[in-house]
This record gives C-alpha cells, structure tokens and sequence, in this order.
C-alpha cells in the first residue's frame, strides 16, 4: 500500500467519522428539546418569558 493511498483513506474515512457524528449530534440536540417542558404562562407582547423587568419602583 501507498503513502498516498494510506493517507486519503485516512483523511476520507476522518470525514466520514466527522460527518456522522455531527448528525448524531444534532439528532441528540433535536431529541433533548423535545423533551425539554414548554412554557404555559402567557407572554405579553415585547416581554421576554425568561426574564422579569425590576424597575426602582418596585422596592
């Protein structure tokens, strides 16, 4: 066997390896949000769900 030929089968073989595991990654992502609970407390318009505005007043 070849340097040549060892070393493209090493680097499409990397890729391969690379690409399935980005797939897989992102399946695991897709599959983790799923599961994640939705928010049932309506939003007003223009507020964020996550946060909650302290003005000065409120003290």
């Amino acid at each position: 066997m070849s340097v040549n030929l060892l070393l493209s089968t090493i680097i499409l073989v990397s890729f391969l390896v690379t690409i399935v595991m980005a797939v897989g990654s992102y399946v695991a992502y897709k599959l983790r949000e799923a599961r994640r609970p939705r928010l049932d407390v309506p939003v007003v318009e223009g507020e964020s769900p996550y946060f909650e505005r302290i003005t000065a007043d409120d003290r």
